[in-house]
């Protein structure tokens, strides 16, 4: 069965929120965009839920009913890009300029927030979000952008941006740029650590979110997995040995000097799918 990957942009709706009391008050020239917090910072999806985002801008000298405007597409930021925060544009026709410091924290798990008219729709990436509520900024505001339509499998794993513009007055605009990377789930299916000799094999399958769209699952070829063992519950984890997974998503790995104790599978994770860490096993004979 052929499947349609739908390359979509965000189109979103934002509310400003309350300015916090004993806020720095800037000029209304000073547009700055100060922060962008993505929550979830690193959204997974499975074979069949879906990852609500939530995006929050906060900037000052903001103007208009459209004052701020994010784009969410497919691929890493481009080269050229301003992707630390503050970035800052003083007047109309200066190229922005990076504040100093770190970019954004990307904090996960979903916030409460106003409904809005944000959307995930189907078409050609790159469409530019409209949003209302806004109202001249004399300090900091947070505009929430919150998609009425979620992520899910059929959007492209790895690298996304987000392209986010300030509109000051006199027509001055800033943007800067952060990203997040989709992925998709994985898992273990039939581990065992079966002893043997004087010490323990260790057998097992590696299965991803199926990239065609056939199955729910598949086996996940040449990825490399850790084995971790303790002797106890009270003892910490260690590695003592990797393995490669096969075409078929298998793996399997003799542990010397090792007949008991606790054992569990451990995958880092790509840049398109997300780690795992299996459950314990115990030795079987």
């Amino acid at each position: 069965m052929t499947m349609r990957v739908l390359l979509a942009s965000l189109a979103a709706g934002a509310a400003t929120l309350p300015v916090p009391a004993g806020a720095p008050v800037a000029a209304v020239e000073d547009l700055t965009i100060r922060s962008v917090t993505l929550r979830p910072a690193t959204p997974v999806v499975g074979p069949a839920d879906s990852v609500r985002m939530v995006i929050e801008v906060v900037a000052r000298g903001v103007t208009g009913p459209e004052g701020v405007r994010i784009k969410v597409e497919p691929g890493a930021p481009p080269a050229s890009a301003h992707t630390s925060f503050p970035v800052t544009a003083s007047r109309p026709g200066t190229p922005a300029r990076p504040g100093p410091g770190r970019g954004p924290a990307l904090a996960p798990g979903p916030v409460p927030g106003p409904a809005s008219s944000a959307r995930l729709a189907p078409g050609a990436a790159g469409a530019t979000s409209q949003e209302g509520g806004s109202r001249p900024a004399t300090g900091w505001e947070t505009w929430r952008f919150a998609p009425e339509r979620s992520l899910n499998r059929w959007y492209p794993a790895g690298p996304w941006t987000v392209s986010v513009t300030a509109k000051g007055a006199d027509g001055a605009e800033v943007t800067g740029h952060t990203g997040f990377l989709l992925k998709r789930l994985t898992r273990f299916g039939g581990v065992e650590a079966v002893r043997e000799g004087s010490g323990v094999r260790v057998t097992g399958v590696l299965n991803r979110v199926d990239p065609q769209g056939d199955l729910d699952y598949a086996p996940f070829p040449g990825q490399p997995v850790e084995i971790l063992h303790r002797p106890g519950e009270k003892a910490q984890w260690k590695k003592v040995a990797g393995a490669t997974t096969d075409s078929r998503g298998h793996f399997t790995r003799a542990v010397d000097d090792r007949t008991g104790g606790e054992w569990r599978i451990r995958f880092q994770g790509t840049n398109h799918y997300a780690p795992r860490l299996g459950i314990v096993h115990q030795v079987s004979r």
